[in-house]
């Protein structure tokens, strides 16, 4: 996924529209792209019709279609659903559709506050800091979840103190550091 992907496929009239983060896709390499960089944001808002009907309608990609809405028709898991358009771009090789599904794998199994973090430590590694420092911020001001124990909220903390760093806001970095300590 470090190399350089070429729109080779037919490009859309009619963007899909993916709300949750307010951006139009014309292709099926943005599709993918889409939900290999953002699969903390993947949920059944993505897994629907409408993008069955935009993938044969505007992409001409009638198998995809019909496998994905024999998925519907089973629920199948989002995993699948994702993996399913990811297998059938052929832009993945299988070392990396490995690697995605690992990802895709750890997800699943994580508390919703666990995925928040998850989402502020990618941004964090992509030099969107100061997203991160508000993804970290919204979880250490939310409503707590006691299932994850007092240890979490240190490593976001940290995390936070690593963001302040970033941007040489040292006494504030120093501050979340100590409070991450306790």
């Amino acid at each position: 996924m470090s190399s350089l992907i070429l729109c080779h496929k037919k490009k859309a009239k009619v963007a899909y529209e993916i709300a949750r983060i307010h951006r139009s896709i014309y292709t099926i390499e943005e599709l993918c792209y889409y939900l290999c960089n953002h699969l903390y944001l993947i949920d059944y808002t993505i897994m629907n019709e409408k993008l069955c009907d935009w993938l044969e309608e505007e992409l001409n990609l009638n198998e995809l279609s019909k496998k994905l809405r024999g998925l519907l028709t089973e629920n199948a898991s989002m995993e699948q659903f994702v993996m399913t358009i990811l297998v059938c771009s052929e832009i993945y090789t299988a070392a990396e559709l490995s690697r995605i599904q690992g990802v895709s794998d750890k997800l699943k199994n994580q508390k919703q506050i666990e995925k928040q973090k998850y989402k502020a430590d990618n941004l964090l590694e992509s030099g969107s800091v100061k997203s991160a420092i508000i993804s970290y911020q919204e979880i250490l001001h939310g409503e707590k979840d006691e299932s994850v124990g007092g240890t979490f909220y240190g490593r976001v903390y940290g995390c936070l103190g690593a963001a302040y760093g970033r941007l040489f806001l040292y006494k504030e970095a120093a501050k979340m550091y100590a409070t991450a300590s306790q």
